[in-house]
């Protein structure tokens, strides 16, 4: 399956309804806040707004708190096969405590084909062309077995260390450093 990296639009909005309602009925409890606003735009049928508020997050200008981040999706075919959220910089909430760089979620009628590792690795490089980033910090749930087994590839793979794992909401969330190119 070749896949690449598009910029949310337009052409895609009755695929994106789609995919709003199969994050409805087959919700992760690990879901990226991408994915909740997707769904919460479906349902409020205000699907546009969601091309604005994209827009809205790339910006440098955010408020106090929150650093610039793009919504990307992931394509193959012509289908919408994950979605992500790179975040530009990291404040020190998502340095030391919980959210990292790179948050990504694999549509429901695509997962468990295997597609996690591939799709980490063309993120990673989009980060490091788009925004400079070399080494991006990776977290998740220590239940999220599927994302820490991908993360815990993807670094060994390209490089990177583990770091200090934190508590959040009374669950362990796993850090990892990640370099976005191989090492040589």
């Amino acid at each position: 399956m070749e896949l690449k990296i598009i910029l949310p639009n337009e052409n895609y909005k009755k695929q994106l309804k789609h995919i709003a309602q199969q994050l409805k009925n087959n919700p992760s409890p690990f879901d990226i806040r991408h994915a909740e606003k997707i769904v919460e735009f479906y349902e409020q049928d205000t699907i546009a707004s969601y091309f604005q508020i994209a827009e809205k997050n790339s910006s440098i200008n955010q408020p106090e708190g929150r650093v610039p981040s793009s919504w990307i999706w992931i394509v193959s075919e012509g289908k919408i096969v994950a979605i992500a959220d790179i975040r530009h910089m990291l404040n020190d909430y998502l340095r030391n405590v919980q959210g990292g760089h790179i948050a990504y979620e694999v549509v429901p009628e695509f997962r468990g084909k295997g597609l996690m590792n591939k799709i980490g690795k063309l993120i990673l490089k989009y980060a490091r062309d788009n925004f400079g980033i070399h080494e991006a910090l990776i977290t998740c749930n220590i239940e999220n077995m599927a994302s820490h087994k991908t993360i815990v590839r993807l670094m060994n793979e390209m490089g990177g260390h583990p770091d200090t794992d934190t508590i959040v909401n009374d669950h362990i969330e796993k850090r990892y450093w990640v370099k976005t190119k191989k090492e040589d």
